[in-house]
């Protein structure tokens, strides 16, 4: 159904949203978005029969099919919220499946509900945790979860060209790469972004991202060459819970480590901490906890760190890239979103700001300095 037909519910409540984020996920994962095959998973069939009845309710025109459903989130508005019930989507153009690349935004994958089937950031706490496990040394997996970070994508010249492969990172790692699924391909050709290295899909065969191409990470610049994988069937890919929540905020994470290193601050990733948080020593007045994230739903992401450190005592900084606090209303919803527990000790900041805030914590009475990021 075309995003401008008048019939179509433009508005649903954010439960209804939240189910349709669930549908779309496990609909990806399972069909890829292109084909759809009787019965279809529970919860897409769910989130179909919520959206007719709310539509025969409203006297609105239903979908007729699971398909059409979803072509109504390829186009903005149709998946908006129409009141706040927990936290909702701050962005007013709530697309759950990019119109380009045919999979899940970025949106929807934070929107799916924790602690639910289709959830795909509690797939990678849970398959990084279970990581961890095997691991059985921080130090092992540490590096373990850095070269997953950093190579979505394992072609053969990466496991026998001149770079040393570290052996015993891989062999704990890679049952968590699996074949580059079907959905991703455009004429047998894999395109992978010149940017952050995850995959990409551009229409008329374009050969560099544009204002009309899609990359996973979503925000990379434009004008950048894609690498072309003429042999996907040669190539693994990471599931795709870690290219989401691992992968993308991996170029913010390098950043604030080099930031780290450069001015001296002691870090450690601290064992069971899921995503990954740092506790940093010998940067400021005292010590505190870091976790880097790379969201675009802000009170979604407030509520994740507000349950990670509801029992921390140590002040905690919530770095983000540059480029999410410069949208409209970014730190005012994350703040927003916080307890009011929270918010005297989650600080919301960048890694250009990262130096001057650790710096800031919590200083001595006679230091104390107003704060230009406050």
């Amino acid at each position: 159904m075309p995003a401008t037909d008048t019939a179509a519910p433009d508005r649903f409540p954010n439960d209804l949203v939240l189910d349709l984020a669930r549908a779309v996920t496990t609909l990806a994962e399972q069909n890829g978005l292109r084909s759809f095959s009787l019965p279809y998973p529970h919860t897409a069939q769910l989130a179909l029969d919520r959206v007719v009845r709310y539509c025969l309710d409203h006297g609105r025109t239903a979908p007729r099919s699971l398909a059409e459903l979803l072509s109504w989130c390829t186009g903005p508005g149709h998946a908006h919220p129409a009141r706040r019930r927990g936290p909702a989507p701050a962005h007013p153009e709530l697309w759950l499946i990019d119109p380009v690349g045919l999979m899940p935004t970025r949106r929807c994958l934070e929107l799916a509900p924790p602690g639910r089937a289709g959830c795909v950031e509690q797939d990678a706490v849970d398959t990084l945790t279970a990581l961890e496990r095997r691991c059985a040394s921080a130090d092992r997996y540490s590096r373990c979860r850095r070269f997953l970070a950093q190579q979505p994508v394992i072609s053969p010249p990466d496991r026998f060209g001149p770079r040393r492969w570290d052996a015993v990172v891989w062999n704990k790692v890679k049952d968590l790469y699996e074949p580059v699924p079907e959905s991703l391909l455009a004429r047998g050709v894999l395109r992978l972004c010149g940017t952050c290295g995850l995959p990409a899909r551009a229409p008329d065969d374009e050969r560099e991202s544009t204002g009309t191409t899609w990359c996973e990470a979503e925000d990379c610049p434009p004008e950048v060459p894609f690498r072309m994988v003429r042999k996907p069937a040669e190539c693994k890919i990471l599931k795709r819970s870690l290219r989401a929540f691992l992968s993308i905020a991996a170029r913010t994470e390098e950043e604030v480590l080099d930031v780290l290193g450069r001015i001296g601050a002691g870090y450690t990733l601290l064992a069971g901490s899921g995503l990954g948080t740092y506790r940093v020593t010998g940067a400021g007045p005292r010590p505190c906890l870091l976790q880097v994230h790379d969201r675009h739903e802000p009170a979604l992401l407030a509520g994740r760190v507000g349950t990670s450190f509801a029992d921390a005592t140590d002040p905690a900084l919530i770095v983000v890239p540059r480029r999410a606090t410069g949208r409209a209303g970014y730190r005012p919803a994350f703040e927003a979103a916080l307890s009011q527990e929270c918010s005297n000790r989650l600080i919301l900041t960048t890694p250009d700001e990262l130096e001057r805030r650790l710096r800031s914590l919590n200083p001595p009475a006679t230091d104390l300095r107003e704060d230009p990021y406050a």
